[in-house]
């Protein structure tokens, strides 16, 4: 398997990402760019979203890896950042610390600092998955997140699905990380014509990962849309919104930390 092209660039990505970055993270939608194509020789591609710094992170990177059929894909084991992972399109299968599952579309993992974690495309077409790498600016606490818990891999099919009168929700976690004070995931289900919540702002940054629909985020003063596969970046105390625009439900993970 020609996997040493892609673990070149894995290496020169997360070298990157454990730098502290002086750029701040514009709030805004980035639309994704598809990956059409795998050059001859290479094991994947890798498209980044964003990178920068926020209120709480001197580092915040955020990619989007197509992965070719029966080729890996490692993370290197380090103490200066943290990994969460979202399958977009699978399956995928995971080897987080020698624990071996098979994940598919909207499915996670959390790879805490110090850990080691493996992914093998052992389908026959090219796989994807978000990779959102990060690092304080306050120094790693691994007794923290030791007494949190530890790294772990979770399926879609586990993710218990609360029905509400504009949809339903299904809370991923709620934790303390080596780097966050809270780490709060959650995906939404908004049925259409809805509208998450009125306008509001929380000191928690924020970012909204679409997986389904069409919607219009508020953004500040601004509307923009999100599309599926598109990420939003919201910093600290912007007004914002999301209100489903399209036909049908849209699906939507919601991440937010401080």
């Amino acid at each position: 398997m020609k996997c040493y092209v892609l673990l070149a660039c894995i290496v020169s990505f997360t070298s990157l990402a454990a730098q502290p970055s002086v750029t701040p993270i514009p709030a805004k939608v980035y639309v994704l760019q598809p990956i059409q194509n795998i050059a001859p020789g290479k094991a994947g591609e890798t498209n980044l979203v964003f990178d920068g710094s926020s209120e709480v992170l001197s580092s915040q990177m955020m990619k989007h890896t197509a992965l070719k059929a029966k080729e890996k894909y490692s993370f290197p084991k380090t103490q200066f950042r943290e990994i969460f992972i979202i399958v977009k399109k699978g399956p995928i299968q995971f080897n987080l610390n020698n624990q071996v599952k098979t994940l598919d579309r909207g499915s996670v993992a959390l790879l805490l600092p110090g850990d080691e974690l493996t992914i093998f495309n052992t389908g026959t077409e090219n796989t994807e998955f978000y990779e959102m790498s990060y690092t304080s600016k306050q120094p790693a606490d691994m007794d923290r997140a030791k007494a949190a818990g530890p790294s772990f891999l979770m399926d879609w099919k586990d993710m218990v699905f609360k029905p509400h009168d504009k949809g339903g929700v299904r809370q991923l976690f709620d934790r303390k990380t080596a780097m966050f004070n809270r780490f709060d995931i959650h995906v939404t289900q908004l049925n259409e014509g809805n509208k998450s919540h009125d306008p509001h702002q929380h000191k928690n940054e924020e970012i909204i990962l679409m997986l389904e629909g069409n919607a219009e985020m508020q953004i500040g003063t601004e509307h923009q849309k999100a599309n599926p596969g598109d990420v939003v970046f919201l910093s600290s105390n912007i007004l914002h919104n999301l209100t489903n625009i399209g036909k049908g439900a849209c699906l939507y993970f919601a991440i937010q930390w401080n």
